[in-house]
């Protein structure tokens, strides 16, 4: 079976990490596989974000069934334009009317999510959770070399999303670091693509706990599992997303993480981290208890065994061969069906 996929996985982002990784999987069963709007394939897997309705619709002219992959809405602090925000989504509504199957990421992704953008009845489809290549997301491997041994390492590591996304975000850490300065035996790693303008704010708020601080670029794939292994724990800031590659990382390499009670990390996580309470409207990013998300934290650092076991453990209901099955069941009943 000859599978398309949206766009190739070079690139920032989850979406494109998991081109990489199903993908991948795909070859190894036998497949062959081609990224981009290519007609010459027997089925195509859409990932909704990076789609075009022009490709889908000459996809779909050449008889070719159309999985869609469906992650997250575009929020209303997303942008500062409604009019972008509502442009967007009804694009993402256009590409899911040319789908014959969709999948979600997670039970947030449907029913909340895409309930919102088909006022209260969106579309039926599965829910298949993200996984990852557990062959390099391992509790053993290379890790980055460390100054500080003997302090205790918060990792921020994120794509961090739009302008007005990624700023949020970061304001939020920039609080939680200030609480954190007086502990000379904690520190804090901030990496991930943003916006010059957000390194700038980084360095403006003069933390001395923010060690190490790259919002330039993107941390290279094949190094993720080795900050994973290196950090003591993982700080995810990220709101309302529809299902975090990095947290589903962090399970593999046994990571343990904080983060706030938002979007399907509830599900994700489940008793293995701890989430700090916030609003959970999604026009917003949420409002959080910044004391409750720093006890959280500092609970967590104080209980890293605890929690790296628990996050391992739940690395089980995320298993990259069934996940990955899953899709590849589905892809192949579409290529057999004809109009």
């Amino acid at each position: 079976m000859k599978i398309g996929f949206s766009g190739h996985y070079d690139g920032a982002g989850g979406a494109r990490s998991w081109i990489r990784a199903f993908s991948r999987h795909c070859i190894k069963r036998g497949h062959q596989i081609s990224y981009g709007p290519d007609t010459d394939v027997d089925v195509f897997c859409s990932i909704a974000n990076i789609s075009k309705v022009s490709e889908l619709k000459a996809i779909k002219h050449n008889g070719i069934k159309i999985l869609q992959r469906l992650g997250a809405i575009y929020l209303n602090y997303n942008d500062s334009s409604q009019k972008n925000i509502d442009r967007l989504n009804e694009n993402l509504k256009k590409l899911i009317a040319l789908s014959d199957t969709v999948v979600y990421q997670s039970h947030f992704s449907k029913k909340v999510l895409f309930r919102s953008i088909y006022d209260g009845s969106e579309p039926d489809g599965d829910i298949i959770y993200n996984t990852t290549n557990r062959s390099i997301f391992t509790p053993y491997g290379p890790v980055i070399e460390r100054d500080n041994r003997h302090k205790k390492l918060i990792l921020a590591i994120a794509y961090w999303g739009s302008p007005h996304t990624s700023i949020l975000s970061l304001k939020l850490l920039i609080r939680l670091a200030k609480l954190l300065e007086h502990r000379h035996d904690i520190e804090l790693w901030v990496l991930g693509e943003s916006y010059p303008s957000d390194e700038a704010m980084v360095r403006a708020a003069n933390l001395s706990n923010i060690t190490k601080l790259n919002l330039h670029t993107p941390v290279p794939y094949h190094l993720i599992p080795r900050y994973l292994r290196t950090a003591d724990m993982l700080l995810h800031l990220k709101a309302h997303e529809g299902c975090s590659n990095l947290v589903v990382e962090a399970m593999h390499t046994g990571t343990p993480v904080v983060g706030i009670h938002s979007g399907s990390l509830p599900e994700l996580v489940d008793d293995a981290a701890l989430l700090a309470n916030c609003a959970q409207d999604i026009t917003k990013f949420p409002d959080v208890d910044i004391d409750d998300l720093h006890h959280k934290v500092l609970y967590t650092l104080d209980h890293l065994d605890e929690f790296s076991h628990g996050m391992f453990n739940r690395a089980i209901y995320f298993s990259e061969h069934h996940l990955y099955e899953q899709y590849l069941l589905r892809l192949k009943k579409l290529a057999s069906k004809h109009d």
